[in-house]
């Protein structure tokens, strides 16, 4: 990644440091490192963690599937800022110099700083975003006429109040649940109010607990386990994504299930249960839109796409651990059940 001494400055005086210079710099995609004849297609993600990987992932296959493949015909530059909203502005001024056909933007900020800082004229296609709105790109439902000319990307709000259904039938008579997420990020900030929203509906208490980054998740996590919540639930957050684990691990200590929106997490001990979409489809979707735009359809003409289809798994390992008995009807609906 090649900085001007100025914006290097910028980011060293906010105290990131060289190792997120370094972070943020990512993977340059085409094979040798030659560009070939095609387009050039430019990437950002917040942090480098399975959920975006996953969309990256999906986006790539879904190119690929349409004959555009990495070093083939097709370039790729592929970057992560690190989990530092400032480095997403630096990383788009970037790509706004080296005029790329089209950007992928990973996430909300990615998104914003794609907007902020990419040409009207170059398309912007996005993905793991819940509220393309409030990141200023178009107004609901994104239709025809109803977002920016040149960006276009799916809708992947976490589904939470299908959520708060699951907690409940795994927690019969549930009322209380924690709730960790960094009210800093647009994202979360968004969710955690719908959050709140769907649980009143419900008659669910939601215990708080704000962090800012992922290593305070722990802290926050024995605060809410003294408040004896009954069960924790996750949102699209990248603090609680990058410290879940601190999350399943107290859950399990203290026999609490733990729920989350992202299908990975399941593999952590103590993590009873996820619902949400799948991260790959998300970028598959968003890999089809953009190979649209590639083929000379304009993002103008085109909508937003929301996300449908939920994926529910079941760990019956954590739930013996924390002497809790899965519903039969429950597990004949998920999709995936770890032993």
């Amino acid at each position: 990644m090649t900085l001007d001494r100025r914006s290097f400055l910028t980011l060293m005086a906010t105290g990131l440091g060289s190792t997120v210079v370094l972070a943020a710099c990512g993977r340059q995609g085409g094979g040798n490192g030659a560009a070939v004849k095609g387009p050039t297609i430019a990437m950002l993600q917040m942090v480098d963690a399975q959920p975006p990987n996953e969309v990256r992932r999906g986006f790539i296959e879904a190119l690929a599937k349409a004959g555009y493949t990495e070093g083939k015909t097709v370039n790729f530059i592929e970057k992560d800022a690190a989990g530092e909203i400032p480095n997403t502005t630096l990383v788009m001024k970037q790509f706004a110099g080296e005029a790329p056909t089209l950007v992928f933007a990973i996430g909300t900020p990615p998104l914003q700083a794609a907007m902020k800082e990419i040409p009207a004229k170059t398309p912007v296609v996005f993905a793991y975003t819940s509220n393309p709105w409030g990141a200023g790109a178009g107004t609901p439902p994104g239709g025809v006429g109803q977002h920016r000319a040149n960006v276009i990307g799916t809708i992947g709000t976490s589904p939470v109040g299908k959520e708060l259904d699951l907690a409940r039938e795994l927690v019969p008579g549930l009322k209380t649940v924690g709730l960790i997420y960094n009210p800093g990020e647009p994202n979360s900030e968004f969710e955690a109010k719908l959050l709140k929203e769907e649980a009143a509906k419900r008659g669910i208490t939601v215990e708080e607990q704000s962090v800012a980054n992922s290593g305070e998740v722990l802290q926050a996590a024995e605060a809410l386990a003294q408040k004896k919540v009954q069960a924790f639930v996750k949102i699209g957050d990248y603090a609680t994504i990058q410290g879940f684990a601190s999350i399943a691990k107290v859950g399990l200590k203290n026999k609490i299930p733990v729920i989350s929106v992202d299908a990975d997490d399941i593999k952590l001990p103590g993590t009873l249960a996820t619902l949400g979409w799948s991260y790959y489809d998300d970028g598959y979707a968003a890999g089809e839109l953009a190979v649209k735009v590639l083929k000379g359809e304009s993002p103008a003409k085109m909508a937003f796409l929301p996300l449908t289809k939920i994926d529910v798994r079941l760990n019956k390992t954590t739930a013996k651990e924390i002497g809790l008995t899965i519903p039969e009807t429950v597990l004949k609906s998920a999709n995936q059940v770890v032993d």
